[in-house]
């Protein structure tokens, strides 16, 4: 071949590259842009009366239990408005509880919508905190105590929102529960995994799930975006623990192998499991978003994050952001280690540990737990599962989540919404299981350090954040009643 003939065949594969790299752009999302006309409010005095309620909700220290003195306040306060409401116990547990209350549509067989959120919180180590954590104090327009962001500020954001629709004789079209369940921060035994088991009837009806799981962001993905993360999915876990064995010697003449160095082998290895970078069409969609809110030349690279060359880009960037890292791997980590010490210079015949492994939604939990169980053989560590789970996601054209992202942006000018896989799991995992389709979204814009409050310390919610959540919950459920018969 000559050089001339090269040199053009070079570049007609260069042309058809950038033509081929143009053309290859991921779908973003399809909001519905909000119609239903809606009554005029003034939501800052709604929120001042919210913000009392919040500090009262808080100071109920529900730490993994006292479920029911929080599922009593919030009963009172729906009493009060003449709405009436169930509160269910957990068997033989009955400071175990949950509320719901509902609102009836036209139709009641189909396409109803739940507000969820759970009433416990995690612990909280006051010591730690500037303001006591279950004080419910306000200063200027911040409340704080635990449970004002992860979740009892959406509670009463919910709440706010059931109670407008119902005192403004909101016309339904559809069933409106309000939902506050037990045991979210513990695996939801004695909560939505016992609705879900025991009470499934109450979900006759019902389609739709507006829980927690995703928030608004402000500053965070890109300097001066205001971001609506939409929960739609959530990765699965497989817990396991971990047990080698060996004789036991002196530290001074360690053999070949032993307990500690068997395990510390195995958990260099077992690393490996959570190497592979993978996006799948949700997480595509939300470089996408990312890309409307981008400069060239990154939102040309967002947008395209599948493609094979640009993603070698991106690859670069999520390996660098610890969040997008879990977004886009199955992730381990290493929770416990013991090996029984009993004398810095013995070496014990016993280590034990554990793995949290969280695995994308498609993934195999049994297959994973075999590959590490079959890797643990290889080093001599006996693998045992605890609590195996697959993850579960809810389709991008369900109509909830397209009105929310369609709300959201309208109430907040300059906002966008995007689809969010959520490395944690919520009580959504649980009812995806019956068929539900959920979404989860805090709907409001917190900074980075409120959302590190989230089990953190000095969690806080201002009133301007509870006014917007009402705000877009309202608009939202109206607009979802507009659209269902469509």
């Amino acid at each position: 071949m000559s050089l001339k003939k090269f040199g053009i065949t070079v570049l007609a594969l260069i042309a058809i590259f950038v033509l081929y790299t143009i053309a290859f752009t991921e779908k973003g999302i399809k909001p519905i842009q909000p119609e239903a006309t809606v009554p005029n409010l003034d939501y800052s005095a709604l929120s001042e009366d919210a913000a009392k309620d919040l500090q009262a909700y808080i100071r109920i220290a529900t730490i993994r239990g006292r479920e029911k003195e929080g599922a009593l306040f919030l009963k009172s306060i729906l009493d009060k408005r003449g709405i009436p409401s169930r509160i269910i116990e957990y068997p033989g547990k009955p400071d175990r509880a949950s509320l719901l209350a509902e609102l009836k549509g036209k139709d009641t067989t189909k396409e109803g919508l739940i507000l969820t959120s759970h009433i416990d919180v995690v612990e909280a180590d006051a010591k730690d905190w500037d303001i006591p954590p279950f004080s419910g104090v306000r200063k200027g327009d911040r409340i704080h105590g635990r449970g004002a962001v992860d979740v009892k500020g959406l509670g009463i954001m919910q709440l706010y929102a059931f109670l407008l629709i119902h005192e403004k004789k909101i016309p339904l079209e559809r069933n409106l529960m309000f939902l506050a369940i037990a045991d979210e921060e513990s695996r939801s035994e004695h909560g939505a995994r016992f609705l879900v088991d025991k009470h499934k009837e109450i979900f006759n009806g019902y389609e739709y799930v507006w829980n927690e799981g995703g928030t608004g962001s402000k500053d965070i993905a890109i300097k001066g975006s205001k971001v609506f993360n939409i929960q739609l999915a959530e990765k699965g876990a497989v817990w396991l623990d971990l047990k080698a064995k060996s004789i036991p010697g002196h530290g001074s003449t360690p053999p070949v192998t032993y307990a500690a160095k068997s395990m510390v082998d195995f958990l260099q290895d077992v690393q490996n499991i959570g190497n592979k970078t993978m996006i799948k069409d949700e997480t595509a969609a939300f470089f996408y978003s990312l890309g409307a809110i981008s400069n060239f030349p990154d939102s040309f690279v967002l947008k395209r994050s599948r493609n094979p060359v640009l993603f070698l880009i991106l690859k670069g960037v999520i390996n660098s952001n610890r969040h997008l890292r879990a977004m886009t791997r199955n992730t381990v980590s290493l929770t416990g280690i013991d090996s029984q010490p009993i004398g810095m210079n013995v070496i014990t015949s016993e280590t034990t540990g554990s793995l949290d492994i969280r695995i994308l939604p498609g993934q195999d939990e049994k297959k994973i737990f075999e590959e590490v169980k079959a890797l643990g053989e290889k080093y001599g560590v006996e693998v045992s599962a605890r609590h195996l789970e697959s993850g579960s996601i809810s389709p991008m054209d369900g109509l909830l989540f397209r009105v929310l992202a369609g709300t959201v942006t309208a109430v907040e000018p300059g906002s966008i919404a995007a689809p969010f896989l959520s490395p944690g799991t919520t009580d959504s995992s649980y009812l995806r299981q019956i068929g539900l389709k959920c979404y989860g979204l805090i709907p409001a814009l917190l900074s980075s350090e409120e959302i590190d409050g989230i089990h953190g310390k000095n969690e806080s919610m201002s009133v301007p954040q509870l006014k917007m959540g009402i705000e877009i919950l309202f608009k939202a459920i109206i607009e979802y009643n507009h659209q269902v018969t469509k």
